[in-house]
This record gives structure tokens, C-alpha cells and sequence, in this order.
């Protein structure tokens, strides 16, 4: 859908430009390769791959001491299943037991809320790194087209427009046409 709004925003831009009697300076430019080949958004990629590896760690830290208090619980079973156990030890071992199974079970909520809030910071984060780089490669995207006189720039990589030149902005004109006939209040 936003490929569609795009490609037809471009027309538009076509449309206009015959319209304006000048020819219009159209460059292209692929962000996607922009983006990826940016050093400053590699490096960034490394350090936003370092902290996703260790929250991973962190998460299997947690998993791996949840599968321990579940071993234990384990053992705590077996032991109940003993027919040499007096009541008042099966007694002991089926609250040390009950404990156990709570704290396990609280554990497994800390993992996934872990897991949630970490992948909402993470992403987040990711968000605000992309956004970050494509701000700066549109800077320098706008300013090698103005230095070639470009009129509009559009991006290989999705059809979208990078860049125009404001001057063929007929926003205002279509409005008031839009309004003309608005019913006075």
C-alpha cells in the first residue's frame, strides 16, 4: 500500500514537473545500500548484535537456574515416593516441595517478563539507531542533490522520495481547490 502511495507521489511529481515547463533533475539513490554500507550504522549494528547476544545470555542464565530448582523439585518427589519416610519427614519434603514449585514458577514468570521488557528495549533501541543513520544519509542524500541540481531523488530500494525541490509543492493549490466550495458557518 505505501509502495503504491509512493510510486503514485512520484507520478505526481512527473506530472507536475511537464506541467512547470522546466525539465526536472530526477536522481535515484538506493538507501537499503546506503543504510547498510554507512560505517557508523555497522558499527552500530555490531554493538546493537553485542547487546542482543547478552540478553540471551542473561535470559539462558535464568532458564538454565529454572531447570536446577526443577531437578531439585524432581528429587524432592522421589523422595516423597520412599515408603521408608516417616509421615512427619514426607510432610517436611512435600512443603520444602510446595516452596520449590512456587519459586519455580515464579521464576518462569521473571524469564518471560525479562524476555518481553528486553525485546521491547531492544527494539526500541533498533528503532532509534535506524532512525538516527537515515536522518544523517538523507542530510548528505539531499545535499549531493542539490549540488547536482536535482529536483527530486528517489530511493531504488522501495520508490519512495528522498528528496524535492520544495518549489514544486502544489499542496496549497490542490487544497484550495479542495475548499473552494466549503459552506461558509
Amino acid at each position: 500500500m505505501i509502495k503504491k502511495i509512493s510510486l503514485v507521489t512520484a507520478l505526481m511529481f512527473f506530472a507536475v514537473f511537464a506541467y512547470a515547463q522546466k525539465t526536472p533533475l530526477v536522481l535515484t539513490v538506493d538507501m537499503g545500500q546506503l543504510y547498510n554500507d554507512y560505517w557508523k550504522a555497522q558499527e552500530a549494528q555490531e554493538k546493537f548484535n553485542s547487546s542482543v547476544e547478552n540478553a540471551q545470555q542473561e535470559i539462558q542464565t535464568m532458564i538454565d537456574e529454572g531447570m536446577a530448582m526443577a531437578q531439585d523439585l524432581q528429587g524432592m518427589q522421589e523422595k516423597l515416593n520412599n515408603p521408608a519416610l516417616s509421615e512427619d519427614a514426607k510432610k517436611e519434603i512435600a512443603t520444602e516441595a510446595q516452596a520449590k514449585a512456587n519459586l519455580i514458577r515464579q521464576k518462569e514468570l521473571d524469564v518471560n517478563n525479562y524476555r518481553q521488557q528486553t525485546d521491547r528495549t531492544l527494539q526500541q533501541r533498533r528503532q532509534s539507531i535506524v532512525n538516527l543513520h537515515l536522518s544523517e544519509i538523507k542530510e548528505v542524500v539531499v545535499e549531493v542533490a542539490k549540488s547536482k541540481g536535482a529536483d527530486l531523488v528517489l530511493n531504488t530500494n522501495g520508490l519512495a522520495v528522498v528528496y524535492f525541490d520544495p518549489s514544486f509543492d502544489v499542496t496549497q493549490d490542490v487544497l484550495a481547490k479542495l475548499n473552494a466550495n466549503k459552506p461558509q458557518e
